[in-house]
């Protein structure tokens, strides 16, 4: 078994819903409730980066603060 990626995902609140933002491929998805954050997070990696789902780690950081998002 290869070593897994291991990604970074910072996460704010916005609308009744929590914003997953992944900077090293600068994409971005929400999800209603903290406890789907790392799955939403790793299918959206896995999705947009081909790698396999099982492979992929997710760090995900809680921002007290909003954010404007990095593409505006």
């Amino acid at each position: 078994m290869s070593t897994p990626r291991r990604f970074v995902v910072d996460a704010w609140p916005a609308d009744r819903s929590l914003v997953l933002y992944v900077p090293e491929i600068e994409a971005a998805t929400s999800v209603r409730d903290l406890r789907d954050a790392e799955a939403a997070a790793r299918d959206l990696i896995a999705v947009l980066t081909g790698l396999d789902p099982a492979g992929i780690e997710c760090e995900v950081r809680l921002s007290r603060r909003a954010h404007t998002s990095p593409w505006r």
